[in-house]
């Protein structure tokens, strides 16, 4: 997922891993069920 968002959004591997962080703490979820949303989003 990080990688998605890498080169879909033009983060760098920290930035990536914060936001994947960061909507894991907003949404009150695991990082795991961000990281496979992003994958969903992203697959095609």
């Amino acid at each position: 997922a990080k990688h998605i968002l890498i080169s879909r959004l033009n983060l760098n591997e920290q930035e990536a891993h914060r936001f994947i962080e960061k909507q894991a703490m907003d949404m009150r979820c695991a990082r795991r069920v961000i990281a496979e949303g992003i994958i969903k989003t992203y697959e095609n």
